[in-house]
């Protein structure tokens, strides 16, 4: 009989332990569901749609999302140093160029190839004119009282005065005219020709001398007989293309640059 009840106690302790875990656990798994009901955040109250009220939801805050920013490394003193090169040749070089294009913006131009002007010829002597040349008409000599061209002028001076050649060229002719007396005849590079008239003897020069402008070719003398009742003085004549021209346009270089025609 005493086995039969320890059988049994046995079997009901069994169920009875059995029925004590199981609570256990299930106490376990309230307790773990209460705790993870605290951690969850409540939802939010959804809004429906009553009568005429429009149903609304709330929309989640837009996080923006998160970026990291950039940190450059350190320049070293070598970079450093190539870049400060670089841009100190890059400025030197614009400022070369700006300093080149002012320079041509303002340069000077070039002054243009002219011709040199022509010298005027040089006064045979240093004298007041006395008589004019007549442009081919007729006028009475006061010492011949002959009527005849005067193609030439006649300019005053002392007797001895120095007579200059008018231009550079070239003697041509040494004569002693009858009524002019000692005369010199120079022919020029423009191909006009000047007559010196009345010098006196010992000249300075002889046929084909090449002479200078201002060169002094003799003095004036008093072989001038043709004109003797006139005071001292030099008769000057000048041809251009083997016609008389007046002496005193030749001198103020109205005749020194006419073209001359060709041979």
């Amino acid at each position: 009989m005493k086995q039969k009840s320890h059988a049994g106690m046995t079997g009901k302790g069994f169920y009875a332990a059995l029925a004590l875990s199981a609570a256990m656990v299930g106490a376990a798994c309230r307790y773990a569901y209460s705790e993870a009901g605290k951690l969850t955040p409540p939802a939010a109250p959804s809004h429906q749609y009553t009568g005429d009220t429009a149903q609304t939801t709330a929309v989640p805050k837009v996080t923006a999302p998160q970026t990291t920013k950039y940190t450059a490394p350190p320049r070293t003193a070598a970079v450093t140093e190539t870049v400060t090169e670089t841009v100190t040749e890059a400025v030197a070089e614009a400022a070369a160029i700006l300093h080149r294009s002012t320079e041509a913006e303002t340069a000077p131009p070039e002054p243009v190839e002219t011709e040199p002007p022509v010298e005027q010829p040089v006064p045979p002597v240093a004298g007041k004119l006395i008589q004019r040349f007549s442009h081919g008409d007729l006028v009475k000599s006061p010492t011949t009282g002959i009527w005849s061209t005067h193609n030439g002028a006649d300019y005053a001076a002392d007797y001895g005065s120095d007579v200059c050649c008018t231009e550079d060229g070239t003697v041509s002719g040494v004569e002693k005219d009858a009524l002019l007396g000692i005369c010199v005849t120079v022919l020029h590079e423009n191909g006009t020709t000047t007559r010196y008239c009345g010098l006196n003897e010992g000249l300075n020069v002889q046929p084909g001398d090449v002479i200078a402008r201002g060169t002094v070719i003799g003095v004036i003398g008093d072989t001038n007989e043709g004109e003797s009742t006139l005071e001292s003085h030099l008769h000057f004549e000048v041809q251009q293309n083997d016609k008389y021209i007046d002496p005193e346009s030749y001198l103020a270089g109205a005749c020194a640059a006419e073209p001359q025609p060709e041979a």
